[in-house]
């Protein structure tokens, strides 16, 4: 079953944000975030380079590290690294006018991505 929301390079950027928290400051392979995640080793290679450019992880030799600290890390941070930045859509479609007299989702999208933007920037790797 699929998780609503977000791709999951997004959802292993996580779940790799706070392996790599937990590290405190040592530096922690691709191999075994891969193993513990078990996800495929070169697709989480691939998110970890987009947090490296992102300036959030320091990357050396297959092996990564904070590049800030936890408590400067939020969730919206490591989701806009992989996603972009998450805008107010009103449009799934990114339309400015709908093809409909009114949007069948009213404003439900709208709400939705406020809400979901409030929760990850209060979350911050610091909790974990």
């Amino acid at each position: 079953a699929k998780v609503a929301g977000f791709s999951e390079a997004t959802y292993i950027g996580l779940h790799a944000m706070v392996l790599i928290s937990q590290k405190d400051g040592e530096r922690i392979s691709i191999r075994e975030m891969a193993e513990t995640i078990c996800v495929s080793e070169a697709h989480l290679a691939k998110v970890v380079l987009r947090l490296a450019h992102t300036g959030l992880i320091s990357q050396q030799e297959a092996r990564a590290v904070l590049a800030k600290k936890p408590k400067e890390i939020s969730f919206l941070d490591i989701v806009e690294a992989i996603e972009g930045p998450l805008e107010n859509s009103k449009c799934v479609f990114g339309k400015s006018k709908c093809s409909r007299e009114g949007c069948i989702f009213g404003d439900f999208l709208v709400k939705m991505t406020k809400e979901a933007k409030e929760w990850l920037r209060s979350k911050t790797l610091d909790e974990f």
